[in-house]
């Protein structure tokens, strides 16, 4: 044996502690779950218990993926998004909460529609696209998730049949809105946003795509390519929502009114109080 699952998620925390990650304990706790295949209650109802040599063997192998870098997500294959569980790993992007605000406002601009085109454009995991889905039950929606990425649409293949959403959401490998011909009601859209050096600093991203992270020098030519599609793609009424970093907020909002000039323009922010999606509105 090799001691009890307190002296496991203890000693790991220090381990992982002491490399100066600032979850730690968090991490430590996920990925003992991970292996042991318990939620968090059952994992502390069963402290005192031992852990078997092969589950410490496991774990010790995972915490040393941990620190040479590799995102928990990675190394448990998933990742909670909108309360759902997303598969996901390397070659694609993993999700974030902050994410969620796009799809919260995305879902109240469709309340009072009965049926609308949503495009999501970048979808990696699927996560935007399959969350929408799943939150809009009993609507007539024609949802898309578009990624240029096969890998990243393997992902998403793997969700959409977990969620049980095959015949509501449909996948297509395409740059961007290139591919697409119709009027859209709504165009959502986490696209690369960084600049190189904000991802290069930042070791936690180094181990996720960069082609999902960056774009251009100021990371913003993604954005500007999209935005030059809309005017002919977006349906009158239509609405597009664009997640940003927080800096990039003034210079995405004069894309927006060169691209679309009468649109009315919003900023959300997300929970810290940045400004995280830029919406614009037909």
């Amino acid at each position: 044996m090799a001691g009890t699952i307190a002296d496991a998620i203890r000693e790991t925390t220090e381990r992982l502690a002491r490399t100066g990650i600032p979850t730690a304990r968090l991490d430590a706790e996920v990925l003992l779950r991970h292996v042991l295949g318990l939620d968090r209650t059952q994992l502390f109802v069963r402290l005192r218990e031992p852990l078997s040599a092969q589950d410490r063997g496991e774990l010790d192998a995972l915490v040393d993926r941990r620190l040479a870098g590799e995102p928990i997500a990675y190394l448990t294959g998933s990742r909670e998004f909108m309360g759902l569980n997303f598969a996901v790993g390397p070659g694609v992007l993993i999700p974030r909460p902050e994410t969620e605000v796009l799809v919260e406002w995305a879902l109240s601009w469709l309340r009072t529609r009965d049926r609308a085109t949503v495009i999501d454009v970048g979808t990696g995991s699927g996560a935007i696209a399959l969350s929408v889905a799943v939150f809009r039950q009993g609507a007539r929606d024609r949802i898309i998730g578009v990624d240029r990425l096969a890998d990243a649409l393997k992902y998403a293949e793997t969700n959409r049949t977990a969620l049980g959403l095959v015949e509501r959401v449909s996948l297509v490998r395409g740059d961007l809105l290139s591919w697409c011909k119709g009027r859209l009601d709504l165009v959502l859209a986490n696209l690369p946003y960084l600049r190189p050096d904000q991802r290069e600093s930042n070791p936690d991203l180094l181990a996720e795509p960069e082609i999902a992270l960056t774009s251009g020098d100021d990371g913003l030519s993604a954005v500007r390519r999209l935005l030059q599609s809309l005017p002919h793609l977006l349906a009158e009424h239509g609405a597009a929502a664009l997640e940003i970093d927080p800096s990039q907020t003034d210079a995405v909002r004069s894309a927006i009114r060169w691209a679309l000039p009468s649109a009315r323009i919003k900023v959300l922010r997300d929970l810290a109080g940045l400004n995280r999606v830029v919406v614009a509105e037909r």
